[in-house]
């Protein structure tokens, strides 16, 4: 911040240099998209985003379905700069403060007892299995009724 106080000046754009091209760019978005993200993570990714909506204590608003897909896409891409061709449940909790702490609006009284989106999060991330506990189906149908 420092440095951009001393070497900046109001109303003239700063100069950025490129880093890589657009077609290198759009070729890691592509790959990206590649990277598999299991049924099991995006259930996982599905029960993280329903549990930040009320009523969960001190939460006001929730995240929506484009966190989830931000969720997805963000774990997608820790995924590739680990070398990895599957997204996993830890990608999900690494990207998760950074992806939903500003798709959550924490209610007055949630803020007056010092409470942050970050401990929601944190709080939500703890108490979320990472598997789900239904029965599979092929179990259910298997199973004897009396």
């Amino acid at each position: 911040l420092e440095r951009i106080v001393i070497k900046r000046e109001m109303g003239i754009e700063p100069t950025v240099e490129n880093v890589m091209s657009r077609e290198q760019l759009a070729g890691l978005c592509e790959l990206t998209r590649k990277i598999f993200l299991p049924d099991a993570v995006a259930q996982y990714i599905a029960r993280i985003v329903d549990a930040t909506q009320p009523p969960t204590p001190g939460v006001k608003f929730g995240a929506g379905p484009r966190a989830a897909l931000a969720l997805a896409s963000s774990s997608r891409a820790l995924a590739l700069i680990s070398g990895r061709k599957v997204a996993s449940f830890e990608d999900v909790k690494t990207v998760a403060d950074s992806v939903l702490n500003h798709r959550i609006i924490l209610d007055y009284s949630s803020k007056v007892q010092g409470n942050t989106t970050s401990k929601v999060i944190s709080k939500i991330l703890a108490e979320t299995p990472v598997l789900s506990k239904d029965i599979p189906k092929v179990l259910e149908l298997s199973l004897i009724h009396i």
